[in-house]
C-alpha cells in the first residue's frame, strides 16, 4: 500500500512557499553547463560481443557475470487486436528487483520548499548530463554488485532520524522495454541535513517553479523527476 502520511502537510508547505521561492531556472542551467565542461565522461557504441562483463547464456539471453543488474531476453506478444499488429517478437529488459527513485526536499525561511536535483551522467544522454531525481538507483547498484562506490545519497533513505517520508509508492517501469519491473518512488523531507554524507558537488536545490521551467526545455530534465513530483 502506498505510504502518504505526510503528503497533505507537505502540500501545504509547498503552497506556502510559492510567494518566496525562486522562479528563474537560468542559474541551474548555468551551473549544469559549467559541470558539463568540467567532468570527464565519454560513451561510444560498441558491439554486444565486445561488452566486458556481460555474457550470452545457453538460451541466447544477455546477462551480467554477477547475475545481477538487468538481462536482455526475448518476449513473444499476442495483442488480441489491442495494438497496431496482432502479434510480434522483441527483445526486452528483465530486472524484477526494480529500483528507487527519490527526491529529497527541504524548507528554508529564505527560499521556501526546494528539491534536490542530481546532474547525472548516463551513456545515452543527449549532452551527457541530465537533471535527475536526487536518488536514481537499481537495487543491484545499492547492493554494490558492480563492486564500485555506493550510489550517492542512499544514506538518507536508511537514516534513523532527521527525515520525514512524504510519500512512497510503486510505479511501473516503461512496459515496452522492461518486463514487469517497478520502481519505488519516494519524496523525503529533510528535517536535519546532517544526515547527508554524500559530496553535493553534483546536486542543486531547486524550487518547484524552477523545475516547471526546466520541464519545458529540451533534453534537460529527466522524466522521472516529473513522475515523482506529480502527486505534489
Amino acid at each position: 500500500m502506498a505510504e502518504r502520511a505526510h503528503l497533505d502537510w507537505f502540500r501545504e508547505r509547498v503552497a506556502a512557499s510559492r510567494e518566496i521561492e525562486h522562479k528563474d531556472a537560468a542559474p541551474i542551467l548555468a551551473w549544469c553547463e559549467n559541470l558539463r565542461h568540467s567532468i570527464q565522461f565519454r560513451a561510444d557504441l560498441i558491439g554486444l560481443d565486445a561488452v566486458r562483463g556481460w555474457l550470452r547464456d545457453e538460451r541466447g539471453n544477455w546477462r551480467h557475470q554477477s547475475g545481477q543488474f538487468f538481462g536482455v531476453e526475448g518476449v513473444r506478444v499476442e495483442s488480441g487486436g489491442l495494438r497496431e499488429v496482432a502479434a510480434w517478437d522483441q527483445p526486452i529488459y528483465t530486472q524484477p528487483e526494480g529500483g528507487v527513485l527519490a527526491m529529497l526536499a527541504r524548507e528554508t525561511p529564505a527560499k521556501g520548499v526546494e528539491f534536490m536535483l542530481q546532474a547525472k551522467a548516463e551513456p545515452g544522454n543527449i549532452g551527457v548530463l541530465q537533471l535527475c531525481p536526487t536518488i536514481q538507483s537499481t537495487w543491484s547498484n545499492i547492493k554494490r554488485a558492480h563492486a564500485g562506490k555506493r550510489p550517492p545519497m542512499v544514506e538518507v533513505l536508511t537514516a534513523k532520524a532527521g527525515i520525514r517520508i512524504v510519500y512512497r509508492a510503486e510505479h511501473n517501469e516503461e512496459g515496452g522495454r522492461f518486463w514487469r519491473k517497478s520502481n519505488e518512488n519516494v519524496v523525503v523531507f529533510l528535517e536535519d541535513e546532517r544526515v547527508i554524507e554524500t559530496d553535493t558537488a553534483m546536486f542543486y536545490w531547486a524550487s518547484l517553479s524552477q523545475i516547471r521551467q526546466l520541464a519545458l526545455m529540451d533534453n534537460v530534465l529527466s522524466p522521472f523527476v516529473k513522475t515523482i513530483l506529480l502527486p505534489i
